[in-house]
């Protein structure tokens, strides 16, 4: 669900869209009957507090009446007769398959499967199996997809496998090598997951070689040679439900083994060792934390959301959860170092509720895109933070991509929020190596120049100490009228 506009408009039975800062769902009547169904049942109270689904309520008729207009205005359908309207519960951060490290994908994919399974036992079903059904509090998993859940037709089989088998096992299968990720296998299929045929030319070659691995793919091939299961088998299903329901749930099953065997190791990625720290003293590491966690502990309601702007493995991020209870969401560009981060960081509850991973440039964001530029927005639009934080991240920025000082600030401005840098200065050992590497460098790259961009989008700049003797932390807020 994205915060602007409607957020599902390809659904004709269930659709999402919000209406006075409230989430709804819109759903016809097949659609309203199943959410009916698991509202009522002993499953949606485990599952709610599990975290696993969304918590969800039918309003009243008299005001479903209005929202079910309003909707109509808003989604370009005609609007709904009968059905019901839920209430939806909100998440704070919204993001997509293409910026989730290996890990998260591999536990959205498993939550599908277990929401799948435990739904069968009540007569429901779900009717896709997209990635976009699943989103994360922290780093666990929450089905979001209302309107993917329906009543169970008997089965021997899952229609929505082919979906399940292109958005999670494919780009799992690519990668699980020590290179390419499954998020690069997003960005490969176009935002749309990844078709079989494309997935096992660029599998590493001992996924190839799986049997296993080989048969779920072929069953991918175009409908119109491997027509779907429910009308293959509906006579048989019908007179034998309950053995349809064990076929189908043993197909469940044997996704799920297939996800879990295609756990990757660790990706050779740029980053993967920064934990390793060696260019810092450990004095020098808490004091950086220290002045992160004083910047957000300046002003009441910092806390809320931070954006650690590469913050790797999460170092500063778990010590603003502990020391000032923050929400903090980081974003890295190396995939590797974010996986590094998850394994750390998952069985930690105070953390896994508290620190979501997200793979992301400062200087190269996801924009909007999908059909008008409304299905899928921007990443300025889905994360709102109430601080940003960026240690030790312009001098790759400014030096290595040659992005001019100002754009860079510009970039970290474009959140809204107050910022804190942590900056190596041009005789930081690190900065020195940079500029050496770039014959004829004519970048301007100095602590001045930093100030100078801060104050020219923020009214307020400080120097607020260092964090090592060539490295320099700077506050800025209140944000100027960009015009």
């Amino acid at each position: 669900m994205t915060p602007t506009g409607s957020a599902s408009f390809r659904d004709p039975e269930n659709a999402a869209f919000q209406a006075d800062g409230t989430w709804y769902r819109v759903a016809r009547d097949a659609s309203a009957q199943a959410l009916r169904t698991l509202r009522g049942s002993d499953l949606y109270t485990e599952l709610v507090a599990e975290g696993a689904l969304l918590r969800f309520d039918e309003v009243p008729a008299e005001v479903a009446v209005d929202l079910v207009r309003r909707h109509a205005t808003d989604s370009g359908r005609p609007a709904a007769e009968g059905g019901g309207v839920f209430s939806v519960e909100a998440l704070d951060v919204i993001t997509y398959p293409w910026e989730w490290p290996n890990s998260l994908l591999e536990s959205a994919a498993l939550l599908t499967l277990d929401l799948r399974r435990r739904l069968l036992a009540i007569d429901l079903d779900l009717k896709d199996a997209s990635a976009f059904n699943v989103q994360f509090r922290g780093m666990r998993p929450v089905f979001i997809d209302l309107g993917s859940i329906e009543a169970w037709r008997p089965n021997p089989s899952w229609n929505a496998s082919r979906q399940f088998i292109e958005h999670f096992i494919n780009p799992l299968a690519v990668g699980s090598g020590d290179r390419v990720t499954a998020a690069d296998a997003w960005e490969l299929g176009r935002h749309r997951g990844l078709r079989s045929d494309v997935a096992r030319q660029l599998m590493p070659s001992r996924r190839r070689r799986s049997m296993s691995l080989m048969l779920l793919q072929a069953t991918t091939r175009p409908v119109e040679k491997n027509a779907p299961a429910e009308s293959r088998f509906s006579g048989d299903a019908q007179r034998n439900p309950e053995l349809a329901r064990n076929a189908t749930l043993s197909l469940t099953k044997r996704l799920a083994r297939q996800v879990s065997r295609l756990r990757s190791g660790q990706h050779r990625t740029t980053w993967v060792d920064y934990g390793t720290r060696e260019h810092y003293g450990s004095d020098d590491l808490v004091r950086k934390s220290d002045f992160a966690a004083a910047f957000v502990a300046a002003d009441p309601g910092r806390n809320a959301l931070v954006l650690d702007v590469g913050g790797n493995d999460g170092f500063t991020a778990a010590h603003l959860v502990r020391e000032v209870d923050a929400r903090v969401v980081v974003m890295d560009a190396d995939a590797g170092a974010l996986d590094v981060l998850h394994e750390g960081m998952s069985a930690v509850a105070e953390l896994a509720d508290r620190v979501s991973p997200v793979l992301g440039d400062i200087t190269n964001l996801t924009p909007a895109s999908g059909l008008l530029e409304r299905e899928f927005a921007a990443f300025t639009a889905r994360v709102r933070p109430t601080a940003v934080t960026c240690q030790a991240v312009l001098h790759h920025v400014v030096i290595t991509q040659g992005t001019p000082m100002q754009f860079a600030v510009d970039a970290l401005a474009s959140f809204g929020a107050p910022v804190q840098i942590e900056f190596a200065t041009e005789e930081d050992e690190k900065s020195r190596l940079l500029l050496s590497q770039i014959p004829n460098w004519t970048g301007d790259y100095s602590t001045e120049t930093l100030l100078t961009a801060l104050r020219a989008r923020f009214a307020r700049v400080e120097v607020a100490g260092t964090t090592s003797p060539t490295r320099v932390v700077v506050n800025a807020w209140d944000l100027l009228d960009a015009t």
